[in-house]
């Protein structure tokens, strides 16, 4: 079946990641992974808004392979980006209590974003480049944040998926060994009308 780039849908995951070391020393023997991930596409424009996702991964041993099931752990959509979906993941560890996580994170992601006033610069419109910078920046913020909460970080990544190339947001394409002495992950972007229900769905944080 041909993707249409205008009208399909996509979906950014990780189907698996690799937790090669802990950030701590010998202290414990599982660690408590999380990834954060926040998404900016050119359909937001008009309401300006981040696709958040923040999933915790418990006892975690160094060394150990988290396979995900189905399509792999969303990172955005499934939604048609436009123009396109510019990315952001961010990998912590945990070093205080997991419960509540997502919403604590949620609440930093929020609070930072007004911080920069990012609702009125998507609403410009400025671009893909420029909404990556902006992104990149509330990343750092975040992370700041957390590291404050005694976490510490592992990974972080960030790029554009544009809509016109010669492959559209590069689908049906998987990228390994991503990653750092800490990390190792693999991304795909695949044509996906809706999610399989295996894992935490995108939330999409009003600006």
């Amino acid at each position: 079946m041909t993707f249409n780039p205008t009208t399909d849908k996509i979906a950014i995951t990780i189907p698996q990641f690799t937790l090669k070391k802990k950030s701590d020393g010998i202290f414990g023997k599982y660690n408590e992974p999380y990834i954060v991930s926040l998404a900016i596409d050119e359909q937001g424009s008009g309401t300006p808004e981040i696709g958040f996702n923040a999933m915790p991964f418990p006892k975690v041993t160094s060394g150990n392979t988290v396979t995900m099931l189905g399509d792999g752990h969303l990172l955005y959509g499934p939604k048609n980006p436009g123009q396109y979906v510019a990315l952001s993941v961010l990998i912590m560890e945990s070093d205080s209590d997991m419960q509540d996580l997502g919403v604590k994170i949620e609440e930093i992601v929020s609070s930072k974003a007004v911080e920069l006033g990012m609702a009125a610069i998507i609403t410009a419109g400025p671009g893909s480049a420029a909404i990556l910078g902006i992104l990149k920046e509330l990343t750092q913020l975040v992370a700041g944040q957390l590291k404050k909460n005694k976490d510490d970080e592992l990974f972080r990544t960030e790029g554009t998926f544009l809509r016109d190339h010669q492959v559209p947001y590069h689908i049906n394409r998987q990228y390994t060994g991503l990653g750092n002495e800490y990390i190792d992950l693999s991304m795909s972007i695949l044509p996906l009308t809706r999610a399989n229900g295996q894992g935490s769905a995108i939330k999409l944080l009003p600006l």
